[in-house]
């Protein structure tokens, strides 16, 4: 398996990915959200809790990620 040239297609992807993701961030950052504007404070309460939880989860699969790639270096055939 040609690691080395997966791993570059992976960099070229991820690389979209987070630039995109930039782009679309700058540019919905003035646009009005609808659904939001309607919703209670009770609501609105619970939404912030939500996103509390999933955030912890998301940065938890980040370091488990970190950890399992430190571990299995996937890409260490590229050096």
């Amino acid at each position: 398996m040609d690691y080395c040239r997966i791993s570059v297609i992976l960099a070229y992807a991820m690389s979209i990915y987070t630039l995109s993701s930039i782009y679309y961030f700058a540019r919905t950052r003035s646009i009005e959200t609808p659904f939001k504007n309607s919703l209670t404070k009770e609501q609105l309460e619970i939404k912030k809790e939500s996103a509390k939880i999933r955030k912890n989860i998301f940065y938890q699969g980040v370091g488990l990620s970190f950890v399992l790639l430190m571990f299995w270096k996937p890409f260490s055939k590229c050096n």
